[in-house]
């Protein structure tokens, strides 16, 4: 069921009332979005229909294409009368690509609902009475922000209703986006608008090359001898620098050679290209082998002061001007003193360890993956930054007892930046223990966030919520928790 946030009660959802039949159309009025983009209605007799691509306060003829005795989803059939907030979407592949969900939003809506989507979280979950949500902080630009996108190449290409109903639809390969909620279809995309504008003409010579040499796309089972797999493309916003990854079952040193100086070419922002080798059946752009074909292999960008080295398949924020904002506000959040112990949990490659340092005594980064420890390191290292150090080492139940740990003065402050999934109660649980005086909670996800300040209210006074877009045009939302030591 989708995530209705606190105006749809439960009582509403779980009270059974007739349902309507699949592929019935409803005239429905919407009152709010709930999380993920669906409007909320509610039939004359209170039942809930959450409505695909409606936004809130508006009409709509809505198709049912799933019921059940507490609610029902839908799909619009027809706009009778547009919310306020509604524009023209400028992408072809709207509501059928699944990358981007509120194209057809104006941005300053955008804001204001993400905004709302926090202080609900924290209002319902995490049982906080109005809670100090400051405004949403907004990305420079709501296009091209990406430095990261990942495409997939198909022989399957997914057909509109008009190509379908024709028999002129022969070639069917593809290399763009999967089809929403479809990981076995692929859409042929010709531009995705929150990419950096260089990757359209990445795309269009990838597209080009593997047409013109007749390439066939690896599939385990259809076609083990296939080639392409997929099209990685990373760029920089600091250097200009672009890297370009194709992803192949096999090695063909003379192809992938052609393809690189077609690349170069045709698309000058082109500074390194890269070809990962994945024979194996699981559909991931990761190679088990790396040939570097032109270039140095890497790319180099900045987060606030420090550079780092991005690697074909290194982690780094997919959005690194705002990130840079990000850390500011988990930086102001954490009021730094010069003489502070800071402990970064949950640290990756150190990004935010190194993006403090300069600001307190000593910083120490702790992560359970060695890899991405050894990256932090390395970056410290190419910074010149030396009051750092980092360890690998399993945060849950580890930062008591870890004898590593235990070498290493205790924190003044802590800053966390955890998976989606938030931080096991065992985690917290310790850092009630340690109970530093000030912790900076930056989340992916504030509903697992408010869970998590729940808990540590039992020691801590949550003062301040930032929301900030990092992901215009998605539901997606970063915030940063203030919280002070009772």
């Amino acid at each position: 069921m989708p995530d209705s946030s606190h105006e749809v009660s439960e009582k509403e959802i779980t009270e059974r009332r007739p349902k309507p039949e699949r592929g019935s159309v409803l005239r429905l009025t919407t009152d709010t979005l709930a999380f993920e983009g669906k409007a909320i209605a509610r039939r004359d007799d209170g039942y809930v229909v959450f409505i695909e691509g409606a936004l809130a306060n508006e009409t709509v003829d809505a198709e049912i294409y799933k019921a059940k005795g507490s609610f029902a989803e839908a799909k619009i059939a027809e706009i009778i009368s547009p919310s306020s907030e509604r524009r023209p979407s400028i992408c072809p592949d709207f509501g059928l690509c699944g990358g981007c969900a509120l194209l057809h939003m104006n941005y300053a809506n955008q804001l204001f609902w993400k905004e709302k989507q926090v202080r609900d979280v924290f209002e319902r979950i995490g049982k906080v009475e109005n809670p100090p949500v400051l405004p949403c902080i907004a990305n420079e630009s709501e296009y091209h922000y990406r430095n990261k996108m990942e495409f997939s190449f198909s022989e399957e290409r997914w057909l509109t209703d008009d190509e379908i109903s024709i028999d002129s639809a022969l070639d069917r390969f593809a290399l763009g986006m999967h089809v929403k909620g479809r990981y076995d279809r692929v859409m042929d995309t010709k531009e995705c608008f929150i990419a950096h504008a260089a990757t359209k003409k990445a795309m269009e010579v990838a597209r080009s090359f593997a047409r013109e040499n007749d390439l066939r796309v690896f599939h385990p089972d259809k076609c083990p001898d296939g080639l392409l797999r997929f099209l990685v493309v990373r760029n920089s916003h600091h250097t200009k620098e672009m890297m370009v990854n194709l992803v192949t079952s096999h090695y063909d040193e003379k192809l992938i050679k052609m393809f690189a100086e077609r690349m170069h070419n045709e698309v000058p922002e082109t500074t390194t290209v890269i070809n990962n080798i994945n024979g194996r059946r699981a559909g991931v752009a990761v190679g088990d082998k790396e040939y570097v074909i032109t270039g140095s292999g890497f790319i180099t960008d900045k987060i606030g002061d420090a550079t780092y080295r991005i690697s074909a398949n290194s982690f780094f924020q997919t959005n690194s001007v705002q990130a840079t904002k990000l850390y500011e506000v988990g930086r102001a959040f954490a009021d730094l003193k010069s003489d502070d112990v800071l402990w970064d949990l949950y640290c990756g490659a150190g990004t935010i360890t190194l993006f403090v340092a300069p600001h307190v005594k000593f910083a120490l980064g702790i992560e359970l993956a060695p890899s991405a420890i050894a990256d932090a390191k390395s970056n410290a290292e190419r910074n010149g930054i030396s009051n750092v150090d980092f360890v690998a080492s399993d945060i849950r139940n580890a930062l008591i007892s870890d004898e590593m740990l235990s070498h290493y003065p205790k924190p003044d402050v802590m800053m966390i930046d955890p998976p989606r999934s938030g931080m096991h109660p065992d985690v917290i649980r310790e850092i009630l223990e340690l109970a530093p005086e000030r912790i900076s909670y930056i989340s992916c996800n504030p509903a697992t966030q408010a869970r998590d300040v729940e808990l540590l209210s039992e020691k801590y006074e949550l003062l301040q919520l930032q929301p900030v877009d990092m992901f215009p045009q998605t539901w997606h939302i970063e915030c940063v928790a203030k919280l002070r030591r009772r």
